[in-house]
C-alpha cells in the first residue's frame, strides 16, 4: 500500500501534510481506529504533519520490531554489486522507507547510495562532488552507458583477431588465406632429392644406400669389396676408387 500511495504522491506532487492525509484516508476499520486514537500523541496540536513521521509510526504499529531491524541491516549492506544503476535505485528506495530517520537529510540520502555505487562509478561521483540524490542517479546512468558503449565498440573491433588467435589461424587480410608450410610444398620436387650418399656418394634418390648392407661400391653385389670386383678392370688405382665414405669407414662394411 506504501509504495502505491508513494506513486501517486509523486504524480498528485503532495505536500507533506496532503501525503499524510491521503494516506489516512486509506486506512480502514483497525487501522483507521488505530490511528483516531494515536493521531493526537504522534502530531500534537500546532504540529504540522510530515510523512517520515507518519510511515515510522505506522510500521511500528504493523511491522514487528525483528523485521524493520532485518529491513534496517539490509539497507546498511546495500551494495551496487552485480544490479544495474536502476536496479540498485530501487532496492535503495524500497529499503530506505525502513530506516527513514537515515534518509531523512538529502545530503545523508545522497551520500549513502553514492557510497553503494561500484568503485570505478563512486570514484567518479566523488570527483565532480555532486551532492544531490537524484544529480548523482541520473550521472550514475550516464557514465555506465557510456562505458558500456565503449566496451562493446572496443569489442567489436578486436574480435576478428581475437577469434583467429584461438584457433591457432592467422588474420586474413584481403584474398590472401593462410596456407600451412607443408601444403605448400606439396607436388614440388625436393631440392634435396638427387644430392649425392653421404656413404657411396652416389646418386640414388631418397631411397637407402644399396651398400649400406655390405654391397660392392662398383657393381651392387654381395661376397665382395670394390677392390675384388671383376667389373673394376684397374682395381686398385686411386683414380677409380669412390671417394670415402664420411662416416670414418674408408672401406665401406667387411
Amino acid at each position: 500500500m506504501v509504495e502505491e500511495l508513494e506513486k501517486a504522491f509523486k504524480v498528485l506532487l503532495c505536500t507533506e501534510e496532503e501525503k499524510v492525509t491521503l494516506a489516512v484516508y486509506q486506512l480502514q476499520e483497525n487501522a483507521s481506529n488505530w490511528w483516531r486514537a494515536t493521531r493526537g500523541q504522534v502530531f500534537p496540536a500546532g504540529t504540522a504533519p510530515t510523512w517520515t513521521v507518519f510511515i515510522e509510526t505506522f510500521n511500528g504499529k504493523y511491522f514487528s520490531k525483528s523485521a524493520q531491524e532485518q529491513k534496517l541491516a539490509e539497507f546498511m549492506k546495500l551494495r551496487q554489486g552485480q544490479r544495474s544503476v536502476d536496479q540498485y535505485e530501487v532496492k535503495f528506495a524500497r529499503l530506505s522507507k525502513f530506516s527513514p530517520r537515515m534518509v531523512k537529510d538529502p545530503v545523508d540520502k545522497a551520500r549513502r547510495f553514492r557510497n553503494g555505487l561500484k568503485p570505478d562509478l563512486r570514484s567518479q561521483m566523488i570527483s565532480l562532488n555532486l551532492r544531490g540524490y537524484h544529480e548523482i542517479y541520473d550521472r550514475a546512468q550516464a557514465i555506465k552507458h557510456d562505458l558500456m558503449d565503449r566496451a562493446t565498440a572496443f569489442g567489436s573491433r578486436q574480435a576478428p583477431a581475437w577469434d583467429n588467435r584461438r584457433f591457432g589461424k592467422r588474420p586474413m587480410t584481403g584474398n590472401n588465406h593462410f596456407v600451412p608450410l607443408v601444403q605448400r610444398n606439396i607436388g614440388k620436387p625436393n631440392r634435396f632429392q638427387n644430392a649425392p650418399c653421404r656413404l657411396c656418394g652416389g646418386r640414388h634418390g631418397n631411397g637407402p644406400c644399396p651398400n649400406r648392407g655390405g654391397a660392392c661400391f662398383i657393381c651392387g653385389g654381395m661376397g665382395h669389396q670394390f677392390r675384388k670386383c671383376p667389373n673394376n678392370r684397374q682395381a686398385g688405382s686411386p683414380a677409380l676408387l669412390p671417394p670415402p665414405p664420411r662416416n670414418g669407414n674408408q672401406f665401406g662394411a667387411i
